[in-house]
């Protein structure tokens, strides 16, 4: 029989950045990639495990990433190389089946399907030499999960293991730890969980400064950045990327409801133990998320709001300006509500909208239409369904209408159109309301990202002029 010849030529040139990263790559068994959002983390992965299969070390991938983000990888390694993808999921369980068979060099599977599809992985990785690519591996970073346990079981199945992400800490150190225990088995940050755990111990309490903290996390980053590649945006030419504020403040009947919901979040804790209020306190910021619904919009939790919320007046203006100046922009915004009513309002812009309960295709089909129409020039987005893995460069302007807790989401929806290929100066806003927990979530995810950038080396100091949350503050917030 005649042997197949493949083309392990490179389609596309790496940038000296890659070069670096890819070297490192190839010659590794187990590799964390934590370059920042926006440098071609996927250009690198490609093209070291290209060559790792022409040498003959590995057979073939299996990359394992955000359901999102499969057709993304699959275009990926068509556009960078000259070899196969099949996508696992996404089909019937027949169909699924018969792609199992069917030969390629990178296979694609989502987290979700991985865990459904579990025990025909664990015999599909045994037939043949693999490198897994888990992408966005901070989705394991709560060792308890069921997807974590599940990748746990195919951890030592595998020749060769890169983790890839640009916000590996989430929100706290300790979500380093399930992924590095898939890569080397606890060799990096121990195989105790719990362990690790009480060393890296930070809530967000008392008046202690951060940098108590600083010499438990460098030495963390220490050990990481060891057997890590981690760059930042440094190593490119990109435009500025320029931060502003933009405050309103609420009035008439959104300032009633406010004041309301305070009030009652506000005897809640009073009346609560000030040591249980610390020891849930993730639980009372979720409550607080409640109080960021009414400074946002009202009617997301009152039908009977009929007014126009100031942020919306003020995101009127900013869009005027920025449709004046003809360029795009992505409006961010974590509520269905408020999507679908900003949609319709700004619908003389060609505006289309993101958020989870849109299939896969669909999301796939707005982001070319928004990518390529000139007439598609607002974009409104959840960032837990578009702030990972999507290229939207064609806009240089992100506004954040109201924004939770969750530090990754923030940094990764807004380098969105902060990557290689943008050409223009970037514009990050956001739109605050003062005097409400607009301001404590912005103080909690500065905090939340200086831990992070300490920890991942980006920073040499811990310092910061603002203090964690005690309970009086909590009272203190809700006036």
């Amino acid at each position: 029989m005649r042997k197949i010849e493949f083309d392990f030529s490179h389609k596309t040139n790496a940038l000296k950045h890659q070069i670096e990263a890819i070297e490192f790559i190839k010659k590794n068994k187990n590799t964390p990639l934590f370059d920042e959002q926006g440098l071609g983390k996927s250009k690198i992965v490609i093209d070291a495990l290209i060559e790792n299969i022409k040498n003959g070390e590995i057979d073939c991938v299996l990359v394992i990433c955000e359901k999102g983000l499969l057709n993304t990888w699959k275009k990926e390694v068509e556009k960078h190389s000259f070899l196969m993808a099949t996508v696992l999921s996404n089909t019937s369980t027949y169909s699924r089946g018969r792609r199992f068979l069917q030969f390629s060099q990178f296979y694609i599977i989502n987290y979700e399907s991985l865990i459904q599809e579990i025990e025909r992985i664990k015999m599909f990785l045994k037939l043949r030499k693999f490198a897994i690519v888990l992408d966005e591996s901070q989705k394991i970073k709560n060792p308890h999960s069921k997807i974590t346990q599940k990748i746990f079981e195919i951890k030592d199945l595998c020749i060769k293991k890169i983790i890839v992400t640009g916000t590996p800490i989430s929100n706290k150190p300790e979500d380093l730890w399930s992924q590095f225990f898939f890569l080397d088995g606890g060799e990096t940050l121990g195989k105790d969980f719990k362990a690790f755990q009480k060393r890296v111990d930070i809530k967000l309490k008392g008046k202690q400064s951060l940098e108590a903290y600083e010499d438990s996390l460098r030495a963390i980053q220490n050990r990481i950045n060891k057997i890590s590649i981690r760059r930042t945006k440094d190593v490119l030419e990109l435009p500025e990327k320029i931060y502003k504020e933009n405050y309103v403040t609420l009035s008439g009947k959104q300032k009633e409801t406010y004041e309301q919901v305070k009030k009652e979040l506000y005897l809640e804790i009073k009346n609560a133990d000030g040591k249980d209020v610390i020891e849930k306190i993730d639980n009372y910021l979720v409550k607080l998320l409640r109080l960021t619904q009414v400074a946002s919009n009202p009617l997301l939790i009152d039908d009977s709001y009929d007014q126009v919320p100031a942020k919306f007046l003020a995101l009127d203006k900013l869009v005027e300006g920025i449709m004046n100046k003809s360029e795009k922009v992505i409006i961010w915004s974590s509520f269905r509500k408020n999507i679908r009513l900003l949609r319709n309002r700004y619908k003389n812009f060609g505006s289309l909208m993101i958020f989870g309960e849109i299939p896969i295709a669909e999301r796939n089909e707005i982001v070319e239409k928004f990518t390529e129409n000139e007439e598609n020039k607002v974009l409104i987005a959840n960032p837990a369904a578009a702030g990972v893995g999507l290229t939207l460069i064609s806009a240089s302007n992100a506004i954040y209408l109201d924004r939770n807790f969750k530090m990754d989401e923030y940094v990764q929806s807004q380098d969105r159109i902060h990557r290689i290929g943008q050409t223009k100066k970037c514009n990050i806003i956001r739109i605050m309301a003062l005097g409400t927990i607009d301001m404590y979530i912005d103080e909690i995810i500065e905090k939340k990202d200086i831990l992070a950038r300490f920890t991942l080396g980006d920073i040499k100091t811990l310092k910061t002029p603002r203090q964690f949350l005690t309970k009086e503050d909590l009272l203190k917030i809700l006036g």
